[in-house]
């Protein structure tokens, strides 16, 4: 007959499949009829993001955007430094095997290389090499049997796993905006030549079914200053923003990961009371993800048997994503930065722009190495009418080496990297030192399978099998045995093989040892 097997549910986010591909975004960019020539291009560079990530049979289906960002020297001597945004659509069908509708997906992107040129003085075509990591889940329940009923005196090997029992995921969009004041001392603005955000200060706080997303919009604006000589000015605001994220199920004591993605940021220049542009309304989109686990320790029947009866079992394997690691850590670089010989000299900084880029992690010796290279720009006034605003770049290589008790080479190696500070100072009219403080997060995981009863049935024993069992048994253990294995297959129970033979120490057999083993039935 059936027995009944007491179960509880545990939920998992199962991984699918992965994939890493490169797409190349190209796009012509014509000069508005408002904007001078291009003479020479200063800098280019941009932002991408996803706009949305579907999931079919076998694939993701992916659309995002670039956003192109030119700073060029104009043929203008009145106008001689302006500038010109674009944006442009992808799409790209990403192969993953095994995926289909109804699953999860989340997809990065990352601008890894941008060049251009220039066709004429009123059209530049642009290239962006556009990194894109796609990873699907599926979102399931599995039960656990964690007891028998239905059979007297079976006999249960119990073992206790730690699941982080997957809560689940939520998306939460806001548009993060104010009207900030120009500071004190800054001329008005004539034209805003390009604004540059990032988010910093991440951190977030979890109560009943909810997360409040917590951190600050950094931005930078160059600008021409409405002034007699039209310079070119440089100003710094901080946004802090709140996001609630409803997630049902979530507590305190939930395991949370949020990633932070900005979509596109407009600014604007407003009049004051006085009828000036000495105000400035910013708008970023910021979209926040947030994904919930719950750590719990469940016990499960490990095996099962009667002494007085065969328990036939079926047993499948459940796989589970075991969290090793998790580490944060702060990267300091700092670089010298040395302008060409034959380039002006530099008058005044305006800004550092920097990009992170992995360039690899690994897992070896209980240690986690990372490199990566901190691509710098470096955009500069200069003592030249010809050529008075100059941009450095440079690539500056860092590495960071932890020691991690218990992880291994054959584990899976997570790395986010972040900006939290830049700083920068002119040492020379020749030489700029920048500063990076990069935040660290790795995360160590690895994949383990846990047998599980699915089923179980009570069945006769075999006569003649018991019929040739001696009243007792002298057994000589082997290095391997245990008392519940040994117990099994003599029908009898651990309890009174512990009886019978005295034992005192019940933990690890010795190989020789003898054990009476008396006939139970």
């Amino acid at each position: 007959m059936s027995l009944e097997l007491i179960k509880e549910a545990v939920r998992l986010n199962q991984p699918i499949g992965e994939d890493t591909i490169q797409t190349i975004v190209e796009n012509d960019i014509i000069v508005p009829d408002v904007k001078p020539d291009i003479s020479r291009i200063l800098l280019l560079d941009g932002e991408s993001w996803i706009d949305s990530a579907e999931v079919a049979t076998d694939k993701v289906l992916i659309s995002g955007t670039v956003r192109y960002k030119i700073l060029y020297v104009s043929d203008d001597s009145e106008q001689p430094i302006k500038s010109i945004n674009s944006s442009t659509g992808f799409h790209y069908s990403m192969d993953i095997p095994n995926t289909r509708q109804g699953m999860q997906c989340r997809v990065e992107c990352d601008i890894e290389h941008m060049e251009y040129e220039v066709i004429n003085s009123r059209k530049v075509n642009v290239k962006a090499i556009v990194s894109l990591a796609g990873k699907t889940t599926d979102q399931i329940e599995r039960l656990i049997t964690q007891d028998f009923d239905g059979l007297e005196g079976i006999q249960v090997l119990r073992n206790t796993i730690s699941v982080n029992s997957y809560i689940g995921n939520s998306e939460s969009s806001c548009l993060v905006g104010e009207i900030l004041e120009m500071p004190t001392g800054k001329p008005a603005i004539l034209e805003i030549l390009r604004s540059d955000a990032r988010v910093t200060a991440k951190d977030f706080k979890v109560t009943e079914d909810k997360i409040d997303a917590i951190g600050e919009l950094y931005l930078s604006t160059l600008y021409i200053a409405d002034d007699e000589t039209r310079t070119i000015q440089y100003m710094e605001h901080q946004i802090p923003f709140t996001q609630p994220i409803e997630l049902a199920g979530v507590n305190e004591s939930s395991y949370c990961d949020l990633d932070y993605s900005l979509g596109e940021v407009m600014c604007e220049a407003l009049e004051d009371s006085d009828g000036e542009l000495r105000q400035l309304r910013c708008e970023a989109m910021l979209s926040v993800y947030a994904e919930c686990f719950e750590k719990r320790e469940v016990e499960l029947v490990e095996d099962a048997y009667s002494p007085y009866s065969r328990v036939s079992i079926e047993k499948e394997n459940l796989i589970l994503q075991e969290l090793v690691s998790e580490n944060e850590s702060q990267i300091t670089v700092k670089e010298a930065i040395e302008i060409d010989e034959d380039s002006p000299d530099i008058s005044e900084l305006f800004n550092v722009l920097g990009k992170l880029s992995l360039s690899g992690g690994e897992i070896a010796d209980e240690r986690i190495n990372v490199e990566g290279v901190v691509v710098t720009n470096v955009l500069y006034l200069a003592d030249d009418e010809d050529e008075p605003v100059l941009c450095a770049s440079r690539e500056i290589p860092f590495r960071q080496s932890l020691e991690v008790k218990g992880v291994s080479e054959d584990m899976g190696l997570g790395v986010e990297m972040d900006i939290e500070h830049c700083s920068y100072n002119i040492i020379s009219t020749k030489q700029i030192e920048v500063r990076f403080i990069i935040g660290l997060k790795t995360r160590v995981g690895r994949q383990i399978t846990v047998p599980v009863i699915v089923n179980a049935e009570e069945q006769t024993l075999d006569e003649n099998r018991l019929a040739q069992q001696p009243s007792v048994t002298i057994y000589f253990t082997r290095q391997d045995d245990t008392l519940w294995n040994i117990a099994k297959k003599y029908y009898t129970t651990v309890d009174e093989l512990i009886m019978h033979n005295e034992l005192e120490d019940i933990g690890e057999l010795r190989g020789g040892e003898q054990l009476i083993i008396p006939r139970k039935l």
